[in-house]
């Protein structure tokens, strides 16, 4: 089984409540959200969060919801996050590939669906997304179990995603700008 989290605290230090800021009219998480519900491939998806408005949100949109502690709520390993979340999901114990998807890249251009057809063409354990200039971006891990259980990885692939990462309102700014010619 294939699921998809979507790791979305509630804080930012420097986009304050950034994960619901509003991206061409719509909560920036949507674009994670949607990205997610388009996925053939995928039985659930999910949101991780130690928000209450977040979570009031994604059960709006249809989305599992994935209650975090306050311990995961800050800077910690993304790793410990989606342990969290298949621990904490119903049948997490049938999964075997997790995607997750950072809701602060909203335009992303890499498909779900084609991430997980990576991940399993390749024979990896873990599929992660890199900007072009070669900087981290973190828009996509797709993760085999075997990794998300023991954090070691037989193949890793990285995979190049030129999306917006989002830190500051400039950021926001951009990835309006991309999203609204996208749909030109």
């Amino acid at each position: 089984m294939i699921v998809i989290v979507i790791p979305a605290k509630g804080g930012s230090t420097r986009l304050p409540n950034k994960n619901m800021a509003l991206l061409n009219g719509r909560p920036m998480i949507d674009y994670s959200i949607d990205d997610a519900q388009a996925s053939r491939r995928a039985a659930a998806v999910y949101v991780s969060t130690d928000s209450d408005a977040i979570a009031a949100h994604a059960a709006k949109r249809g989305v599992g919801v994935i209650r975090r502690p306050e311990s995961l709520g800050g800077d910690v390993p993304i790793l410990d996050v989606y342990r969290h979340a298949l621990a904490n999901m119903p049948d997490g114990d049938k999964v075997a590939v997790l995607v997750g998807l950072q809701p602060d890249h909203p335009d992303r251009t890499v498909t779900v669906d084609e991430t997980i057809d990576r991940l399993e063409k390749d024979g990896a354990d873990r599929i992660m997304s890199k900007e072009p200039d070669g900087t981290k971006s973190g828009a996509h891990y797709v993760l085999s179990r075997a990794f998300v259980d023991t954090g070691e990885s037989r193949k890793d692939v990285v995979i190049v995603d030129d999306c917006t990462n989002i830190h500051f309102q400039a950021d926001l700014d951009r990835a309006a700008q991309r999203l609204a010619a996208r749909k030109r």
